[in-house]
């Protein structure tokens, strides 16, 4: 392949991946959560799971 084709080929891929490029920024506040709301980090979600996971952990020492 000649010089000068490998160049223009080169270019060609360079402008054609950088032009696939997404420009958007998202911004982020420091200490603000923009996320969706999940249901399962809530307080009252980690009480519920709190004690079904004590007794796991009690059963599985129970045997030793």
């Amino acid at each position: 392949m000649p010089y000068k084709a490998m160049l223009v080929a080169l270019a060609f891929a360079s402008v054609s991946l950088l032009s696939a490029c997404d420009s958007e920024m998202t911004v982020y506040e420091p200490g603000v959560y923009k996320g969706k709301h999940d249901e399962t980090a809530t307080r009252e979600a980690a009480q519920q799971r709190a004690e079904p996971l004590r007794e796991r952990a009690l059963s599985g020492m129970t045997d030793r």
